[in-house]
């Protein structure tokens, strides 16, 4: 009997072999800073603990609002009494021994209709909630910012390995020529030691460097909570060349004096301060409560065996402070000085959100300015050193000549990655004195990076 082909294992194979190659593409692919703070939103402690702190904060606001509620309690007492009772009669002394049940319920409610401190309670509360809502878009800001650096420790010391292998290559090609320059006898011993030497030493700092490499992606693993093993370059040729002329320095103070997160926490801080002030003063007005009882009571005392009580009250409570021996305006006074004390903190803030914006702006013209020298250096390294290896190789230059003019073409390659990377960062850290640094400006940034 001959049995029909099968196609269906081979297909399966066949896609099975697709996702499993698709895996290993997505597996592969370098992170970027986007993506690692996606990832770090979710898992940083720092971050995670920030959050958790403003969201038990936005329930003082519930708890403010419940003090203009009304409150609704119920009690009750049941329970058994015995009584020896002596009752003088004509007759004489007369002892009676009573046993009785005893129930008592009541149910009250009370709703506030004027109380100052209840009031600037609530008023505080949103300010403070305000403020904390503020502080916590700055912890965002700041995580970026956290991130940011180590991304680009990151991507320095990459940079400075590869570039270390390539030194390495060049001493070592550079030695191999010394000695056969030796052996054929127009070099000197000298050349060959000098290159030895400048090979042992680029061997070391390579040592150092890739242990470096591997602290800064543990710390990028310790935000994101990935283990980062490819983290996407920048895309140099995206780097700006110029600040544009719409965003001058004023509008970057504008901006930071405007929308920065801390600037806006210490001005509401400033807010919950006074309204702070506020409650301490209530400490000198009445309170009005309107209040409401229906009690029922059946032998409640000794005096009231046998009978029952079934009652129902309405009232206005008022309750007028007269003297508290100068609490209240010991208070009051203390509440005044903390909010002296907040006021200086937003000055505090305002000032340094200035001065780092105006530091970051100045970096940023200079480093652009610095990125222009270090490509035109760059350039000039590579053809000096090309004519000092023909040189060499016609015997008008020497070996020290040729190991110097490759230190500094290295040299400009790693000062030049620097540059760009302090120039990135210090764009980043511009938006965060700004208060524009969230995700939505991370999307714009990403232009900055290569996609792999």
């Amino acid at each position: 009997m001959r049995y029909p082909m099968c196609t269906s294992r081979p297909t399966k194979t066949a896609l099975l072999l697709a996702v499993m190659l698709t895996s290993s593409q997505v597996a592969s692919a370098a992170e970027n800073l986007l993506s690692l703070y996606q990832k770090a939103l979710q898992y940083d402690a720092q971050y995670k603990a920030a959050e958790a702190i403003t969201e038990a904060e936005r329930e003082e606001i519930n708890k403010s609002r419940a003090l203009f509620l009304p409150r609704v309690q119920f009690g009750a007492n049941v329970g058994h009494g015995n009584t020896d009772r002596t009752t003088q009669t004509s007759l004489g002394a007369v002892e009676t021994r009573l046993n009785y049940d005893i129930h008592n319920y009541t149910l009250s409610l009370r709703q506030s209709l004027f109380n100052k401190e209840s009031i600037a309670t609530y008023r505080g509360a949103e300010a403070n909630i305000k403020s904390k809502e503020a502080l916590l878009l700055k912890e965002n800001a700041t995580l970026i910012t956290r991130l940011a650096s180590a991304y680009f420790e990151t991507l320095y010391a990459q940079e400075k390995v590869d570039v270390l292998r390539n030194r390495i290559d060049a001493t070592t090609q550079q030695r191999d020529q010394a000695r056969q320059r030796y052996e054929h006898g127009e070099g000197t011993v000298t050349e060959i030691n000098e290159a030895q030497a400048a090979l042992e030493l680029a061997q070391a700092e390579l040592i150092s460097t890739q242990n470096s490499l591997d602290v800064f992606k543990q710390n990028l693993s310790t935000i994101s909570g990935e283990k980062v093993e490819r983290i996407a370059p920048l895309n140099t040729e995206k780097l700006p060349l110029a600040i544009p002329d719409s965003e001058s320095l004023d509008y970057w103070l504008e901006q930071a004096l405007g929308n920065n997160p801390e600037i806006t926490a210490a001005r509401l801080s400033v807010e919950a301060a006074r309204q702070e002030v506020e409650k301490k003063r209530a400490g000198h007005y009445p309170t009005l409560d309107l209040v409401g009882i229906r009690s029922y009571s059946e032998n409640d005392s000794n005096n009231t065996l046998g009978s029952r009580f079934d009652t129902t009250t309405v009232a206005l409570q008022l309750n007028m402070p007269l003297f508290a021996g100068g609490y209240t305006s010991a208070s009051v006074r203390q509440a005044n000085s903390r909010m002296d004390a907040a006021e200086e903190l937003l000055n505090l803030h305002t000032r340094d959100t200035e001065a780092n914006t105006r530091k970051y702006v100045n970096s940023i013209r200079s480093g652009l300015l610095a990125l222009s020298a270090y490509r035109q250096a760059v350039k000039s390294s590579e053809i000096a050193l090309e004519g000092t290896q023909k040189g060499f190789a016609a015997g008008t230059r020497t070996n020290i000549e040729v190991l110097n003019a490759q230190q500094k073409l290295y040299g400009s390659r790693l000062e030049l990655s620097r540059v760009q990377y302090v120039l990135v960062n210090d764009i980043i850290n511009l938006k965060q004195a700004a208060g524009m640094l969230n995700e939505a400006q991370l999307h714009a940034l990403n232009q900055y990076f290569a996609v792999n």
